[in-house]
């Protein structure tokens, strides 16, 4: 089990996983999963059990408090002390064995040590009280329809 950068390699392996837990909001190209990735590779990662992606973590360099938009390449200036965790997915199957808390402390160090001051994300899928547990806060704020219904804006904010 380890958590490594996400190479080119790796990335059929995280359109199987993404195509398995997407079920109320429709899963995004390669192209724009990959614009996150190019943009911000240092903190993107997978979690591999037995050369298996069994999760993987999105998040890029952000400058605004608005959301960038679902099925949309990253414009080119994102560059701000926002990161924006964009996606954390974890097989079904290996649900509940504490993989996405894995990937989000690997994230938390990383932001620090690169001197982000906050995290941003929206919580789909009625996923609010996971992140609520991982020390997020809703904020009260639209986010765009493309997020689908329920989506809410969370943040947390990061201590030096």
């Amino acid at each position: 089990m380890s958590i490594q950068g996400i190479v080119s390699s790796t990335w059929s392996d995280i359109l199987q996983l993404q195509q398995g837990v997407y079920l109320s909001v429709e899963p995004e190209s390669l192209e724009v999963l990959q614009s996150k990735w190019l943009r911000s590779p240092e903190t993107c990662f997978v979690f591999n059990e037995d050369s298996q992606v069994m999760g993987y973590l999105l998040a890029h360099s952000w400058n605004t408090e608005i959301p960038p938009k679902l099925f949309k390449p990253l414009p080119s200036n994102t560059e701000g002390s926002i990161l924006f965790l964009h996606d954390l997915a974890v097989r079904k199957s290996e649900s509940g064995k504490g993989i996405g808390k894995k990937l989000i402390a690997q994230l938390l160090k990383t932001a620090h040590l690169q001197g982000y001051e906050q995290i941003l994300l929206v919580a789909v899928q009625n996923s609010v009280n996971f992140w609520k547990k991982q020390g997020f806060i809703p904020l009260n704020q639209k986010v765009n329809e493309c997020y689908g219904e329920g989506a809410q804006l969370m943040r947390r904010v990061l201590v030096a």
